[in-house]
């Protein structure tokens, strides 16, 4: 590999997990030295958390770290991070770093990084390909050797090695034999800039995904102390329009993000008579194709940064990082 100085940023996760299940850790550093990458690597230890305990300041903490290493001119950055909560943080990281010239990169493994059959040092391998010589300038997880927009993928699998797909978008290209191999789709490197750091989160915000036997209690327990909410809606987008659930969202006068509860599609309100219903609840934002780990994230960000309602609305239905269609959101 050519390039100047890639970072290895390390949260902990399966990929530092040791092989006999112990529990005790297996360190990265011997895969990267089992690697013998030729672009000089820089590694540090961020975090050592499995990916279902970090929180929204743990990605600040992350975000801040990966700022410093873009800042002192690193030519990518790769993240090493468990496979549970990654596309949460991969979409955090996307509206957190902004003017990004190079790519910032996050993989991790479904088995244990010590144990012989590991996947982990084969997605080590292409991250740290895409990260020192993909044509990309984004947040984008590289796993069983697929290449993802980071606010666009998703965990599908439980088990399977290649866990993660972008059910909106298709990947942004491939790693074969070392080769990056590139779509259309993808940012482009761009003359060195100064990357930002665009810090502030605000972690409370709910996710509710809608079922039958919902009640408008229910809801309005929820947002009654929380700053905004994603609503997983059936379909379309769709919420019931009976037994007060709608009222309960008005009357809590919060930003409420609807995303759909279907893998693939997104919300697309107005083709049927309850749409309207819906839509004339001020407060209710539709999510467009958005998943509902970058709905989250992205309005925690926005909440960070404004609060009129009317801003909140226009920003959430604003691409800030390819994280929706903006076709769909005209």
């Amino acid at each position: 590999m050519g390039g100047r100085e890639i970072h290895v940023l390390n949260t902990g996760g399966t990929i530092s997990y040791a092989a006999d299940g112990s529990g005790l850790s297996a360190s990265p550093e011997t895969l990267l030295a089992d690697l013998a990458v030729s672009a000089p690597v820089v590694y540090r230890e961020i975090l050592r958390k499995g990916s279902v305990n970090l929180t929204p300041a743990d990605w600040a903490t992350l975000a801040e770290a990966a700022h410093a290493a873009l800042s002192a001119g690193a030519d990518g950055v790769v993240v090493l991070h468990g496979t549970d909560t990654m596309a949460y943080t991969a979409a955090a990281l996307s509206f957190l770093l902004q003017n990004l010239s190079v790519p910032v990169v996050l993989t991790g493994a479904m088995r244990p990084g010590g144990a012989p059959d590991s996947d982990a040092r084969q997605n080590l391998s292409d991250a740290l390909a895409v990260a020192a010589l993909g044509d990309l300038a984004e947040v984008c997880i590289v796993f069983s050797g697929v290449i993802l927009r980071g606010n666009r993928a998703r965990k599908r699998h439980s088990a399977a090695l290649d866990a993660f797909a972008s059910p909106n978008l298709p990947p942004l290209g491939l790693v074969e034999g070392g080769r990056v191999r590139l779509g259309p789709a993808g940012a482009r490197r761009a003359p060195r800039g100064e990357p930002r750091y665009a810090a502030g989160l605000d972690a409370n915000v709910c996710r509710l995904a809608y079922h039958p036997g919902t009640t408008a209690e229910f809801v309005a327990r929820a947002l009654a102390t929380a700053d905004g909410a994603v609503v997983e809606g059936t379909g379309l987008g769709h919420v019931p329009t009976e037994g007060g659930i709608l009222e309960a969202i008005r009357s809590a006068a919060k930003p409420v993000v609807l995303v759909s509860a279907c893998w693939e599609g997104g919300v697309d309100l107005g083709g049927y008579d309850i749409d309207q219903e819906i839509l004339a609840v001020d407060n209710i934002v539709p999510g467009d194709d958005m998943t509902p780990e970058a709905a989250l994230a992205k309005l925690m960000w926005v909440l960070g940064r404004e609060r009129a309602l009317d801003r909140v609305k226009a920003s959430m239905r604003e691409p800030i990082a390819g994280e929706l269609t903006a076709a769909r959101a005209a």
